[in-house]
């Protein structure tokens, strides 16, 4: 699982394949996109065209890609030898190479090899401008030996590529030609149809994924190098990328939890606005009471423990024919207003009353003047109301 991932991180799952052609003397370009998905590998698209310039159209950035070499640079040369040292074998095939002014691959087999040759000039000229041209080429293969990659999967034994007739024998290649002015043939294995001009394109993406090269080659170093810049540019790609997205999920995630204790202090920050309301409620409503409770302080304050006897001695001393409508101690000067102290008259009585004799009234004002405790007594008013009552008012006023 972890190689999955790592392959995928440094890889993707798209691989390309592109091959340089010369055909009829013109050169072409021809590439296949690969798609890898789970065990599967598909062909998701396929492509050509004649500039390096125009491979942008086809291929995106930072895609890995496998370049197969196939032009007039390149020398391919067949080797009958029991031969299976690699220099053996390109010595026989160009006896008085310089190694160090060439590049070289070699397809060994029992008793037949190929060598293929090109010059490092043309070749790593050819590098520099895939990379000027944003193509990230990570191995690259000379000739059609690449072609060795699916072989075994055509059933035929006669394979036609761009430029190429390649035969078979057992398994094995026999014979490589330059054949011009080939014809269009389409070759179909394992569920997948190609074009001859397909071949060695898919061949060299397919290389890629599986990993599974069957050349000798003296550019190792060159591979190894191509790969390792592909890799440090992927890598700060995908660490770029990877860092940036985990900066965002930080900040979105410090955002949310930002905005949720945000809602929150707001919340405590209005709960606390409605006690502070309810408290200054409260403490008004308490002014309220206790101003209340002061005005009623202040009635009942001073001879509020004689009350009681004054009101007694005076309902007990009323004559079964009278018949009292007020009896009021300490009468109001004033309304009651808000915020404003309660004006009593205070050491007074205020009785109203009918009578059906007007003797009775005169007696029980005398019997009250009487009394100790009672200084005067002022009628208000005394009328008749009819010929057997009268409407009666007058005021006692208490010693102090």
């Amino acid at each position: 699982m972890k190689d999955v991932l790592m392959s995928y991180l440094t890889f993707g799952n798209r691989f390309y394949g592109l091959e340089q052609a010369q055909v009829n003397n013109q050169t072409i370009y021809y590439g296949i996109e690969l798609k890898k998905t789970k065990n599967q590998v598909e062909v998701e698209n396929s492509f050509q065209c004649n500039e390096l310039s125009e491979l942008s159209n086809f291929i995106p950035k930072d895609k890995p890609i496998f370049l197969v070499v196939n032009n007039e640079f390149i020398i391919t040369k067949k080797i009958e030898s029991n031969q299976v040292e690699t220099l053996e074998i390109l010595h026989l095939a160009f006896p008085n190479i310089k190694t160090y002014d060439f590049y070289y691959e070699i397809l060994k087999q029992d008793n037949t090899h190929f060598v293929s040759i090109c010059r490092k000039t043309h070749l790593d000229k050819l590098l520099e401008n895939c990379t000027s041209n944003k193509l990230s080429i990570i191995d690259f293969s000379l000739g059609s030996l690449i072609i060795t990659s699916i072989s075994n999967l055509i059933p035929q034994n006669d394979i036609h590529t761009a430029n190429r007739h390649i035969s078979k024998v057992n398994g094995q290649i026999k014979n490589i030609e330059l054949l011009e002015n080939l014809a269009n043939t389409s070759y179909s294995f394992n569920d997948t149809e190609l074009k001859n001009t397909e071949l060695l394109a898919f061949s060299a993406a397919l290389s890629l994924i599986s990993k599974n090269q069957q050349l000798d080659s003296s550019f190792e170093t060159t591979q190894i190098n191509l790969l390792t810049n592909y890799k440090e540019k992927r890598f700060f790609k995908q660490f770029l990328k990877i860092g940036l997205t985990c900066l965002f999920i930080l900040l979105l995630g410090n955002f949310f939890l930002f905005n949720n204790y945000y809602n929150k202090v707001n919340q405590l920050r209005e709960t606390s606005q409605v006690l502070t309301t309810s408290k200054n409620k409260v403490i008004s409503l308490s002014d309220k009471v206790q101003k209340t409770q002061k005005m009623v302080e202040d009635v009942l304050k001073g001879n509020a423990s004689k009350s009681s006897f004054y009101v007694d001695a005076v309902i007990n001393s009323v004559p079964d024919a009278i018949i009292l409508s007020k009896l009021n101690y300490q009468p109001l000067l004033k309304k009651i207003k808000a915020d404003k102290v309660i004006e009593n008259d205070t050491d007074i009585i205020l009785i109203s009353g009918t009578s059906s004799q007007n003797i009775l009234v005169s007696n029980w004002i005398s019997e009250l003047e009487s009394i100790d405790w009672i200084k005067q007594v002022e009628i208000l008013s005394f009328e008749d109301n009819s010929k057997s009552s009268s409407l009666f008012s007058f005021k006692i006023h208490i010693l102090k």
